[in-house]
């Protein structure tokens, strides 16, 4: 390698020499385990926002299955396979181009 590429890694090699490790507190250990320990205050929902949710997902399925199920509009006479809609589309090639 070039010396100048040799000194710019050494440099940065070298410039971790004179940190420290990281020393945590004495107590931390003892201040996590007491917090794991002690129980979190519990978390009450109203039953009406549980009903209301429960209502609200009960009509978006209702609603949902209706447009599924509901009347279709797409004629029935005139069965659309591939290549027609590949020709109302003019997907086919007309040349060698790519693109």
């Amino acid at each position: 390698m070039e010396p100048k590429k040799e000194r710019w890694i050494n440099a940065i090699l070298n410039s971790a020499e004179g940190m420290q490790r990281a020393e945590p507190s004495p107590f931390l250990f003892a201040k996590i385990r007491d917090r794991l320990q002690t129980a979190a205050a519990p978390v009450y929902v109203s039953p009406v926002t549980v009903w209301l949710t429960v209502a609200s997902f009960a009509l978006l399925i209702l609603l949902n299955w209706q447009v599924m199920e509901g009347p279709s509009n797409a004629s029935v006479s005139q069965p659309a396979d591939l290549t027609t809609v590949a020709k109302e589309m003019n997907l086919f090639p007309t040349g060698n181009q790519l693109y």
